[in-house]
């Protein structure tokens, strides 16, 4: 698995959007909302001018920030269910909810139900 993050989703006269600014694991299941939000900010930040550059800066600004996140929840998510798969036939729908709700929060690892090394 390969995780791809750019150091900032733009710089005038250049932006980059979608998976061309960062791609996270599937596990996120993220590619086309990260898409929409993508353009919506873009959007708006147009809207707000005065300038493109400035627009890119404030693009970049929310957006680089935003991608990093969906990085790291995909590499959590990656973690937690490949690496250090569950035994789902063992577990209740509460203790799925209660796994899912930690993995998401990066709060809880499910093995010990305590927040992670690190996490």
């Amino acid at each position: 698995m390969a995780d791809v993050q750019v150091p900032r989703a733009a710089r005038s006269p250049l932006l980059l959007a979608g998976d061309a600014a960062g791609v996270s694991r599937p596990h996120t299941a993220s590619g086309a909302v990260k898409a929409l939000q993508d353009a919506l900010c873009l959007e708006r930040v147009l809207r707000e001018g005065p300038t493109v550059g400035a627009a890119l800066e404030r693009y970049a600004d929310g957006r680089t920030a935003a991608g990093a996140h969906l990085l790291e929840l995909g590499r959590r998510m990656g973690r937690a269910q490949v690496d250090e798969t569950p035994d789902w036939a063992a577990m209740g729908q509460g203790e799925v909810d209660a796994w899912f709700r930690g993995v998401l929060a990066g709060t809880r690892h499910y093995l010990y139900a305590r927040p992670a090394p690190g996490g």
